[in-house]
């Protein structure tokens, strides 16, 4: 896991789920390295569900907007082959509406879930690595969300 004050945290401590953690405003020049970190994982050829947690998150700015949208368009053939499905914790009620539309439009191949409970989602991602006939390590993310 990376430093604990990071505005963006990525943990991959749990494989193959993969958590994401946006705490504050994210600076372009690191949002890129989360980029690069994160098609990496892609490239492992290895199925996983990531978890986005966006309890704490602002917005994310117009610029990160558009070069996520960029990066998800590049990547789409990887991210279809890799990814089982995500899952994206939202406390305020305005964000995730805006989450939940925009993914109804622009959907990709993987299930998600648009919830405000970290215990929700995260019980949701342990279900289907466990469907999926994937190997997770379930006690020790049931330990590490206290489900």
């Amino acid at each position: 896991m990376e430093n604990d004050s990071a505005p963006l945290i990525v943990d991959d401590s749990l494989w193959p789920l993969l958590i994401v953690q946006i705490r504050e405003a994210v600076p372009l020049a690191r949002f890129e390295e989360y980029l690069a970190q994160r098609l990496t994982y892609l490239q492992r050829a290895e199925k996983h569900v990531t978890l986005f947690d966006m309890r704490h998150s602002p917005m994310l700015s117009s610029e990160l907007r558009q070069r996520q949208g960029e990066w998800l368009k590049q990547h789409a053939s990887l991210l279809d082959t890799q990814m089982l499905g995500y899952a994206l914790v939202i406390t305020s009620p305005l964000l995730r509406l805006m989450m939940s539309t925009f993914l109804k439009f622009r959907p990709r191949n993987a299930p998600y879930v648009v919830t405000p409970r970290m215990d929700d989602a995260a019980r949701w991602c342990l279900n289907l690595l466990e469907e999926s006939g994937s190997h997770p390590p379930a006690e020790r993310i049931k330990a590490h969300f206290g489900l």
